[in-house]
């Protein structure tokens, strides 16, 4: 992602999905996320953390060797959306 540049739901979700790549590259256990694109970039709080725990999921069912992550974010909107996000199937 580029400062300025465009954010949409696939640069999150690719950014999300690189991100986690290279920490089980990494050999990490635990991994922290922010809300891509959300900031200067406009991008919907809800649709982020969609983005977000859907790739999560996937990653971690695909075999990935983290044991945890946690998503960082700001304030209590931020919050309320992820934790919306990952109580949805």
């Amino acid at each position: 992602m580029h400062l300025g540049g465009p954010t949409s739901a696939e640069i999150i979700r690719s950014a999300t999905a690189s991100a986690l790549r290279v920490a089980d590259e990494l050999g990490a256990s635990s991994f922290a996320l922010v809300a891509f694109g959300t900031g200067v970039g406009g991008f919907p709080l809800a649709d982020t953390a969609r983005i977000e725990v859907d790739e999560v999921r996937r990653h971690l069912d695909a075999g990935s060797g983290l044991e945890r992550v946690v998503f960082c974010v700001h304030g209590d909107a931020a919050r309320e959306a992820f934790e919306a996000a990952l109580s949805s199937s």
